[in-house]
C-alpha cells in the first residue's frame, strides 16, 4: 500500500521530527511504501530560520540592544542547529513534495499525525485544513491526533463535526481529547499511543548516536523553568550526578548545557542516562521506552495533560510531582510498566491495521 503522512516533519523539535520518523519506520516494517508530505506552512518554520529579525527585534531599545548581542553569540549555535535537523529530515523521513492543489490520489490512504497538529495555536491561530485531509480522494485516517484543549468552544465544536466525518477513523493520543470529541462525531474515537513509542527502542537504537559523557542526569524541558533547574538539581546531589540539559532552542552556552545535539544524538542521551527529568511529553515517552528512573514536573497547564494521559495508563501517577513536592526516590517497577506499555502498543498496531486494511 502506498501511504502518505501529513504531520509535523518541518519543526526543529526533537519529538515532532522523531515521531515522525517512527510513524514511518513502523508503517514500512508492514510492507507499504511510505512518503512523508513536506508540508513547511510559514507559521510552522519561521521561528526556526536561521536569521530572523525577530530573535532581537524588540520594542524596548534597551531589550533590543541586549538580545542583538546575544544573538551575535547564539548565531552560530542556531546555524549549526538548523542544518542538523535539516539533514536529519532529508535523510530518514522519506519526504515528497507538498502541492497545495494535491487530491492525494497517488496515494491509498493518507495518514494524519501524530503529534498536536489539531491546536490552533500551533498551526498559526486557527485549524490548518491540511491537517485534516484537505481535498484527499483517498481513504484517511488519523493516528494519535493531539491538543491541547481541556475544553471546546460551540464553534470548535462546529468545525470538528464537520471535518472529522469524512476520515475512515479517528484515533488521538490523549484521553482527555477523545472525551471531547467522542460526543460531536458519529465514530469511534480511539486513544493509541505517540508513534516513538510504537516505533520502540528497536527502530530507534538503529540510529542513536551514543553521548561520550558518563553518569549523568539528563535534563530536558521546553523553555527554561527555574523551578525545574532548582528541582533538578537536588535530585543530581543526592544522586551524586553531572546535569546535562538538552535544549529546546538556542540560548546563552552554559557548563552541561547540550545545544546543538542532532535527533539521532538526542536519542542516544535518553539511552545512556543514569536519571531523567523532564516537562517533555516526549521527554517521558523516551525515559520509558529506555526505562529510565524519571520524574516529570507540573506546570499546572494544558500541557500537563499530554503526561498525564499517559501517565495514568501505565500507573505512573506518583512520578509527577508539583514543583514544592519532595521526589521519594523509590524506583520504577518497569516489569509492570512494560507490560501495560506493550498492551497500549499491540492496541495501537490493531486500530492502524484495521484502519488500513
Amino acid at each position: 500500500m502506498k501511504i502518505g503522512i501529513i504531520t509535523f516533519q518541518c519543526a526543529h523539535n526533537y519529538g515532532a521530527v522523531l515521531q515522525a520518523f517512527g510513524l514511518k519506520e513502523v508503517l514500512k516494517s508492514s510492507g507499504n511504501s511510505v512518503n512523508i508530505i513536506n508540508y513547511r506552512p510559514p507559521y510552522k518554520i519561521n521561528s526556526y530560520r536561521k536569521f530572523n529579525p525577530r530573535n532581537w527585534l524588540s520594542k524596548n531599545p534597551y531589550k533590543c540592544i541586549i538580545r542583538f548581542f546575544t544573538e551575535i553569540i547564539v548565531k552560530p549555535t542556531r546555524i549549526k542547529r538548523w542544518y542538523g535537523f535539516e539533514h536529519f529530515m532529508n535523510k530518514y523521513l522519506d519526504l515528497c513534495p507538498y502541492d497545495k492543489d494535491d487530491d492525494y490520489s497517488a496515494f491509498q490512504a493518507l495518514v494524519l499525525g501524530s503529534d498536536q497538529i489539531w491546536n490552533p495555536g500551533l498551526t498559526g491561530g486557527n485549524f490548518d485544513k491540511v491537517y485534516f485531509g484537505g481535498n484527499a480522494k483517498c481513504d484517511i485516517i488519523s493516528y494519535a491526533a493531539s491538543s491541547r484543549f481541556d475544553s471546546l468552544t460551540e464553534e470548535q465544536k462546529e468545525f470538528f463535526s464537520n471535518a472529522l466525518p469524512k476520515l475512515k477513523q479517528v484515533s488521538v493520543r490523549e484521553s482527555s481529547l477523545a472525551n471531547l470529541l467522542q460526543p460531536i462525531i458519529n465514530k469511534k474515537v480511539f486513544t493509541v499511543v505517540d508513534p516513538t513509542l510504537l516505533a520502540g527502542k528497536d527502530i530507534f537504537d538503529k540510529i542513536a548516536i551514543s553521548p561520550k559523557e558518563k553518569k549523568y542526569l539528563l535534563l530536558y524541558q521546553i523553555g527554561q523553568w527555574d523551578k525545574l533547574n532548582a528541582f533538578t538539581a537536588k535530585i543530581a546531589r543526592k544522586l551524586d550526578l553531572e546535569v546535562i540539559e538538552i535544549v529546546s532552542h538556542p540560548m546563552m552556552p552554559r557548563k552541561g548545557r547540550i545545544q546543538t545535539a542532532s535527533p539521532c544524538e538526542f536519542i542516544g542521551y535518553f539511552k545512556n542516562a543514569s536519571f531523567v527529568v523532564t516537562t517533555s511529553f516526549h521527554g517521558l515517552a523516551f525515559s520509558l521506552m529506555y526505562n529510565k528512573q524519571f520524574y516529570c514536573l507540573k506546570q499546572n497547564t494544558n500541557a500537563d495533560l499530554r503526561l498525564l494521559s499517559l501517565l495514568n495508563k501505565l500507573g505512573l501517577n506518583n512520578r509527577f510531582l508539583e514543583p514544592d513536592e519532595e521526589p521519594a526516590f523509590d524506583n520504577i517497577d518497569f516489569l509492570s510498566v512494560n507490560d501495560k506499555l506493550e498492551k497500549e502498543v499491540q492496541y495501537s498496531k490493531e486500530y492502524l491495521d484495521n484502519a488500513l486494511n
